[in-house]
């Protein structure tokens, strides 16, 4: 049977109202559902509330929770009871770890001494419907009764199905003892031992290219780098650098304005897109469109997207308000032909079958984006959504309801950006894997969200206020950093059946063969913040790395995704060790593989389950590293003082010997070159490649190059700890997308890229 495809559902919004415990384990599996009873009764006994009495016929009569919960509050102690109710009820597991049994717990009072009055049957569905079913009575081995002591809970046992195939799915119990009727659920994810590891990768070793999609120019986008201008990326670097995949930074819906609003780091959602990696052109209602058509042969729109073309930095602004232009143009157009069936019914149909995928997720982002636009014309001073009238602050509110009634255009509108993103990224995929890519696109998923943004409006109960996450000081940054957004609600998570997660997880994994996760650490825990504190005032909070490791393997599985964690910086104990285990490939820097005396490791020490890069957005390129670039940037912007400046100097300088005797040493630069590459203010052409044949040539299964270090540009795209004081985010690439095919020292440094990836041994999207 082929594993469920896990899909968007209202279903896992609802409650479940019973709870469930595993026993009699093949694997290790913990409890999940008795520990708020077990601490309602702790904190009974510590107030004097005794659990149960037993009349003069020696009847046993237990307190009742909700009566336990009344006496707490007389003695001034306030206990949730609707949410004890609610918790933990999800099981998540590998295979090796189901279940041959599971306990169900009830408030309900019976009487479990005559277990021969139990009778009742379980079911176990998924999507496409009944999968198990099963029926039992007592005496039997397929169920008992009794009454759980610690807790005073009655306890149903039923046997849990086996052969169940990776997937959700849902267990339902229903039992009758003498007249009373119980019934239970339990949502069940059973996952792979392993995320997914394609077939090429089982037998080779890949290369691929890296680049900020914002930042690609060409001589047909409008001022940013565009899924057209990707195609093209595709085939140069499948033709003449001969790498099987081309990663992109993340392409989350961003506000698209500078300097705070223009991190992709830092998106409105991390569900829905940027609309203005858009190909306008490309949309085909464009072509039977007369006003844009009509606007985009005008002079002074020509004029603009030219101006914009060779602006020497990204202008989120004024991208995003031309392309909306056209994109209402197009849209209207989109919506008259549907209503007079010029276009056919089946472009309609397909937009309502997306509409419908996406389900309520698509329905509040549009709602919220329609808001927005609608708030900053009546009320401009509203700079965020806190700061609309309270009504429309809950999505669920009726007001909010209404506006959608009363601007349903509007909310179509951002629903047609959303599926055209989704199309053009499609097809983007398909040429990378038509160009004979082994995986063709790398996506990048974010760690954080702004709290300005849609996804925290719409789905606010996934995010704790009065916190921000961020990092605890180190040596990078001897004052910790403050990343400014909330931590996620890992049990409001749990007991919305990790929907929200796993939907973050599935619109990442689509339309690629690779996707990397930020700051993987968040599956085992976070640096939470307080919101009137610093970082050194912040504490570590768990997350449930189990669960959520099964979970990413799961849906890695089902959606043929290659798993990358950036396991960078301060990494729990063994942690590194249980990613891999889980297959899901580490994250390693050239810069940062040094051993306890800072000489870089040889290569055949990096791991095969790794993929290996020389640096990041957030660190300087090997041309910026060899030039200082950076530490002059950071001189200039005032990170460094003088004393500072002259230090950190000196320990480039150490690096940089260090990183030239290792070349030296494994027998990548030739040693009467490696002085001459020391003094060099920039890269020569042998240590160039000496580096890149280090990084092919280890045992490590990916390995990804930044386009600026294919090119030698020593520009990096993000100055950690800064905004307004850096331009980050908005660097433009070297070449023009034509010009990597034209301009004579582009060709030659794409020559040399290729030259030594076909020495190295390594797979090429062009070689067998």
């Amino acid at each position: 049977m082929e594993s469920t495809k896990i899909r968007p559902s209202e279903l896992f919004r609802e409650p479940f109202p019973v709870l469930g415990r595993t026993d009699e384990l093949d694997g290790t599996l913990e409890e999940t559902l008795i520990d708020v009873h077990r601490l309602l009764r702790a904190v009974g006994d510590a107030c004097g509330i005794e659990p149960e009495y037993s009349d003069n016929w020696g009847k046993v009569y237990r307190t009742p929770p909700d009566t336990a919960v009344q006496i707490l509050e007389a003695k001034g102690i306030r206990i949730d009871i609707t949410k004890l109710s609610t918790a933990r009820r999800v099981l998540v597991m590998s295979r090796n770890e189901i279940p041959t049994r599971v306990s169900l717990y009830f408030d309900t009072a019976l009487d479990a001494t005559d277990p021969a009055l139990l009778s009742g049957h379980s079911t176990v569905t998924e999507e496409n419907g009944l999968v198990q079913e099963a029926h039992y009575s007592v005496p039997s081995e397929d169920a008992s009764l009794g009454i759980d002591s610690e807790t005073g809970l009655t306890q149903l046992t039923v046997r849990f199905p086996r052969d169940l195939e990776p997937g959700c799915y849902r267990f339902r119990v229903n039992a009758v003892v003498a007249e009373t009727t119980m019934e239970s659920e339990l949502m069940c994810f059973i996952c792979p031992d392993t995320a997914y590891m394609p077939p090429e990768l089982e037998r080779k070793r890949l290369v691929g290219i890296s680049l900020a999609l914002y930042g690609v120019r060409s001589e047909s986008n409008w001022g940013i780098g565009d899924f057209g201008d990707l195609r093209a990326v595709i085939d140069w670097a499948s033709e003449d650098l001969n790498v099987d995949f081309v990663g992109l930074n993340p392409l989350h819906a961003l506000f698209n304005t500078r300097p705070f609003n223009s991190s992709p780091y830092n998106p409105s959602s991390r569900f829905f897109r940027n609309f203005v990696y858009l190909d306008v052109p490309h949309i085909p209602e464009f072509a039977v469109c007369a006003r844009a058509k009509e606007l985009v042969e005008s002079p002074d729109i020509v004029s603009q997207i030219e101006q914009l073309r060779q602006e020497p930095q990204v202008n989120y602004e004024e991208v995003a308000r031309l392309k909306l232009v056209f994109l209402r143009e197009i849209f209207l157009t989109f919506m008259e032909n549907q209503s007079k069936s010029h276009f056919g019914d089946a472009r309609w149909d397909e937009f309502q079958s997306y509409v419908e995928s996406e389900g309520i997720y698509l329905e509040r982002y549009a709602v919220f984006c329609a808001m927005r636009q609608h708030f900053q014309s009546v009320l401009p001073q509203a700079e965020s959504w806190h700061e609309w009238p309270e009504a429309f602050q809950d999505p669920e509110s009726y007001e909010v309801k209404q506006f959608r009634v009363e601007h349903e255009d509007e909310v179509l509108f951002w629903m047609f950006l959303q599926w055209q993103l989704d199309e053009q990224l499609g097809k983007v995929q398909e040429h990378a894997r038509d160009s004979g890519m082994a995986l063709g696109l790398y996506h990048d998923e974010a760690l954080a969200v702004d709290r300005n943004g849609a996804d925290v409006w719409a789905w606010k109960e996934f995010f704790h206020d009065g916190f921000r996450v961020g990092v605890p000081p180190d040596a990078f940054a001897p004052e910790g950093q403050d990343w400014g957004f909330p931590p996620p609600n890992s049990d409001q998570m749990h007991m919305a059946a990790y929907e929200p997660f796993l939907k973050k997880l599935s619109t990442n994994c689509r339309h690629c063969g690779a996707l990397r996760i930020d700051h993987v650490m968040q599956l085992h825990h976070l640096f939470w913040i307080p919101s009137h504190g610093k970082p050194r005032d912040g504490v570590y909070v768990r997350n449930d790395e189990t669960a959520l490791l099964n979970l990413l393997a799961l849906v890695s599985r089902q959606s043929s995704t290659v798993i990358i964690g950036e396991d960078l910086g301060t990494v729990p104990f063994d942690f590194r060790d249980r990613l891999m285990a889980k297959g899901i490939f580490s994250y390693r820097l050239f810069y940062f593989e040094r051993d306890h005396d800072n000489n870089q490791i040889p290569g055949h020490a990096y791991p095969e389950r790794a993929l290996v890069s020389i640096s990041t957005h957030d660190l300087p390129t090997l041309a910026g590293f060899w030039s200082e670039a950076d530490i002059l940037v950071r001189k200039n912007i005032g990170q460094l003082d003088d004393d500072q400046e002259v230090r950190f100097r000196e320990d480039r300088s150490q690096h940089k010997a260090k990183i030239i005797e290792r070349l030296v040493n494994d027998g990548f630069l030739a040693p009467q070159v490696a002085h001459a590459a020391w003094e060099s203010i920039l890269p020569t052409e042998e240590l160039h490649a000496a580096v890149l044949g280090f990084l092919f040539h280890t045992p490590s299964k990916l390995v990804v190059i930044n386009q600026e270090d294919v090119l030698l540009d020593v520009r990096q795209q993000n100055f950690p700890g800064t905004t307004w004081e850096n331009p980050n985010w908005v660097t433009k690439m070297r070449y023009t997308v034509e010009e990597l095919r034209s301009n004579p020292e582009a060709v030659r440094l794409s020559r040399a890229f290729r030259t030594i990836l076909r020495k190295s041994g390594r797979s090429g999207a062009q070689q067998d």
